[in-house]
């Protein structure tokens, strides 16, 4: 597989996992994130405290959701991307609240990181 193809394919497994995050901040599944995560900057009560200072509601992002900019990490024994993915709310739609992650895709399977919760 060339390179761009393989690109392609991990940027489509980048969306799958950013949606899934999303969809569980909006349900207010703290700890299933955490679950997912094989290492994290924050943890649930960060991201509960991050949400609740936001002062607004979060809502799962809509099915076409491409607000997402990723990069992939050069230089790194396995695929690595950088993310920031915009979160929706009730009140703003897409809002200024951004959830900042690693994901390393190991031979095991993704490897997610979640280095922030901010506004940007």
């Amino acid at each position: 597989m060339e390179s761009g193809q393989r690109s392609v394919g991990f940027e489509r497994q980048v969306r799958s996992i950013v949606i899934d995050l999303l969809v569980l901040l909006a349900d207010g599944d703290y700890e299933s994130i955490m679950e997912r995560c094989g290492y994290s900057l924050l943890d649930g009560d960060d991201l509960w405290i991050a949400v609740e200072q936001y002062g607004r509601t979060v809502v799962a992002p809509p099915a076409d959701y491409r607000f997402l900019r990723a990069c992939e990490l050069k230089g790194r024994a396995v695929p690595t991307w950088h993310v920031d993915a915009d979160v929706w709310t009730d009140e703003e739609g897409r809002s200024d609240l951004t959830l900042e992650m690693t994901i390393e895709f190991e031979p095991s399977g993704p490897v997610i990181g979640i280095n922030s919760l901010h506004v940007l």
